[in-house]
């Protein structure tokens, strides 16, 4: 992160093909919608057996952190990478973002898997929006995980994969994910003795329990980047969060990572960089495929940005219900220099949407987009560089 772009490298530039709808596709992502509606459902009637009715998202159910801050443009950046809302050198934009579990139940946080972190940039103001589905909104949306690459090629390969996984994920008790966790990790030091890797699908899983605040995210799949193609990472930057990569969340609690997460801010700020790799070939870079890996040595991820988070609360019940409960996040959500790319974007577009309605409806909240920080819980700690 934070390399030096070589100036001799070319990078491939944004033509309307590469973001070309597929309308085979459509049908697909309607039987997904259909099945994650199913999820939705089941974990809304497993709440009202409890008395306590309540609608989640289908996926990265369960936040750890509900953060605010800003971003703030690198100056200096080479041409290449002043696009879009990195354009102007120094701007800062607030920010809001959220870190969650992959799962698409409210789980123990002893449960392992890929993590998320939405970031919702406010005022990133624009004529032409990459939806217009989001015509009316000033904001730019980014969604990461925890991986480099997405685990399914597409929408026809997450159809055929990534429904069967969603499923299990949405009914399988905590104590069978955790025995599965640890069966998985044994799996993964036997085949790393040996010389081998598990399988992109399963090594998730083997993860150690990693401290959230010390994690790097990832678009997985690229995005338009003003005149080129990009993939985007948030990585930690100041020293307390770079100390956290190696650390891991205690191995008891049900909500470990976000206890975590606010003994950190409780004391800590935290800085992270953003970070832009520019496509070089789309043949060995492909847009349509998201599972394979772009190749850092061709083109590195350059930091086009910082993200500054004061010491605040970090995670609380009305941060909880304001980040699972009010706000939605959808990377075509923003300016048109930031359009998502490649199949699985497409697909998140609808999903998303869908997602998002029923949560709201059945929980008769109406969705918050925030045009300032003035309505952020608890923001009750801290200034912007402490």
């Amino acid at each position: 992160m934070g390399a030096t772009p070589d100036p001799a490298t070319r990078f491939v530039e944004f033509t309307e093909e590469h973001s070309a709808w597929q309308p085979a596709e459509e049908a697909l992502i309607d039987q997904m919608i259909e099945d994650l509606h199913g999820n939705n459902e089941f974990q809304y009637r497993k709440s009202v057996k409890k008395h306590k009715p309540h609608a989640i998202r289908d996926a990265h159910a369960k936040s750890c952190a509900i953060l605010y801050g800003e971003l703030t443009v690198d100056a200096d950046l080479p041409e290449e990478y002043r696009q879009g809302m990195f354009a102007t050198a120094g701007k800062t934009y607030p920010v809001i973002a959220r870190i969650s579990a992959t799962s698409g139940a409210i789980r123990s946080d002893r449960v392992r898997g890929v993590r998320g972190l939405g970031l919702k940039v406010l005022g990133v103001e624009s004529a032409d929006r990459a939806h217009a589905d989001f015509l009316t909104d000033n904001n730019q949306d980014f969604v990461f995980v925890t991986e480099p690459e997405f685990l399914f090629k597409d929408a026809a390969d997450y159809a055929k994969g990534g429904m069967r996984t969603a499923k299990i994920l949405a009914r399988m008790p905590d104590a069978v994910m955790i025995s599965a966790n640890t069966l998985l990790r044994g799996a993964r030091n036997v085949a790393d003795a040996l010389g081998k890797q598990l399988p992109p699908k399963l090594r998730v899983f083997s993860e150690p329990n990693h401290h959230p605040l010390g994690q790097t995210f990832y678009t997985a799949a690229p995005v338009r980047y003003g005149k080129y193609i990009a993939k985007l990472s948030v990585s930690p930057l100041s020293a307390e969060v770079v100390a956290l990569r190696k650390q891991t969340v205690p191995s008891d609690g049900f909500d470990a990572a976000s206890s975590a997460v606010k003994k950190h801010f409780d004391s800590h700020g935290a800085e992270y960089a953003v970070s832009a790799q520019l496509c070089t070939d789309t043949t060995e870079m492909p847009i349509e495929d998201a599972t394979k890996p772009w190749s850092e040595k061709k083109s590195p991820y350059v930091q086009v940005g910082v993200i500054r988070y004061p010491r605040q609360t970090a995670y609380s019940d009305a941060l909880r219900e304001f980040g699972d409960d009010k706000l939605t996040f959808n990377s075509w959500r923003g300016i048109i220099e930031h359009t998502p790319l490649g199949s699985i974007n497409r697909l998140k577009l609808r999903v998303y949407a869908a997602s998002s309605k029923f949560r709201h409806d059945m929980n008769d909240v109406p969705q918050t987009e925030p045009a300032d920080l003035s309505g952020f819980p608890d923001r009750d700690l801290g200034r912007i560089g402490n």
